[in-house]
């Protein structure tokens, strides 16, 4: 390229990093400005921690934006406005963005959407993908419209989920994969050779922001592979549980039986040292669990301590 594509880049977790990483690693880029959400306290101290793309992006000496909110916000869209970027790139930032914004770079603006769109539009795709049984997902990059990730598309990358897969590592795998795709994407849109296609709207799906008591199973309602696909959604956040006593005990490993026929709701010993659960179809057969208040430990170490706790398993509590 003749001359470098003037970047303003948003993003605020993990998955963001790799597209970042690679846009400050390519010298047809130059990233004006990150923008990227407040910071927020974290954990059980309650300690103010910045955003994973702002620790990037103050790593290698890039200005960096954080506005309460953007729609509206005067003050922040003149400064933008004044960069005057080719190009806004957007990887899981967080928030709506008003079309005003959206139409300041000279090229338009760019998102990095983790699902096969119009697949699983919203803030879960990759969880999305799991409590669907999907044996396929991928990144979209599309270019953006106001409306939530209903942007024509610009390429697709595909990715096989695998079987040992979950949430924690597919957000990786996806994350790198965008990122890999991104500057090419980029590249060809400034010298007109990228043709955006409208997506189906017939075919949108969406999905929703997931909350904490998301992870709270039913035994009765659930089958045993909805249950695990629940697992793999939701790992590590907020992880699959079940009440005991008015405690959650958090089913960290499962196996999966089928075609085991034990009553939904009733636990049964298979040995000493092991219990299956009956749900609506199958059963599973906890592996390492963690109740509420202890470390995580095998079923054999949590047998042996609270056998007693089983009997009073609540399936669905009110």
């Amino acid at each position: 390229m003749n001359q470098k594509l003037k970047i303003i880049f948003m993003g605020t977790p993990d998955f963001a990093l790799p597209s970042l990483q690679t846009l400050i690693d390519d010298e047809d880029f130059e990233i004006l400005a990150v923008v990227t959400q407040e910071d927020k306290k974290i954990g059980r101290k309650q300690e103010l921690t910045a955003p994973s793309v702002k620790q990037l992006a103050q790593k290698n000496g890039l200005p960096v934006f954080q506005p309460q909110k953007i729609k509206g916000n005067k003050d922040f869209l003149t400064l933008m406005a004044d960069l005057e970027p080719d190009l806004l790139v957007v990887v899981a930032y967080g928030q709506i963005l008003p079309e005003n914004f959206l139409e300041i770079p000279k090229y338009g603006a760019v998102n990095v959407h983790a699902s096969l769109l119009p697949k699983y539009r919203g803030a879960s795709p990759i969880e999305a993908a799991f409590l669907h049984g999907d044996k396929e997902t991928g990144v979209t990059i599309m270019k953006m419209e106001e409306k939530l990730d209903a942007g024509p598309v610009l390429d697709v990358a595909k990715l096989t989920i695998k079987p040992e897969d979950n949430a924690d590592t597919l957000t990786i795998k996806l994350s790198l994969l965008g990122g890999k795709i991104l500057p090419y994407v980029l590249k060809d849109l400034a010298e007109g050779a990228m043709h955006p296609i409208p997506q189906d709207e017939s075919k949108a799906t969406f999905c929703h922001k997931i909350q904490k008591d998301d992870g709270l199973v039913d035994l009765v309602k659930l089958s045993a592979q909805e249950i695990n696909n629940r697992l793999r959604a939701y790992t590590p956040w907020p992880s699959v549980f079940l009440m005991i006593d008015g405690k959650r005990l958090k089913l960290l490993e499962i196996d999966t039986d089928e075609t085991m026929k034990i009553q939904p709701g009733i636990v049964k010993e298979l040995t000493k040292n092991s219990v299956a659960m009956g749900t609506k179809l199958g059963a599973i057969i906890p592996q390492k669990v963690q109740l509420e208040g202890k470390k995580p430990m095998t079923i054999q170490e949590f047998l042996a301590g609270n056998r007693l706790l089983l009997s009073k398993l609540l399936t669905n509590p009110k």
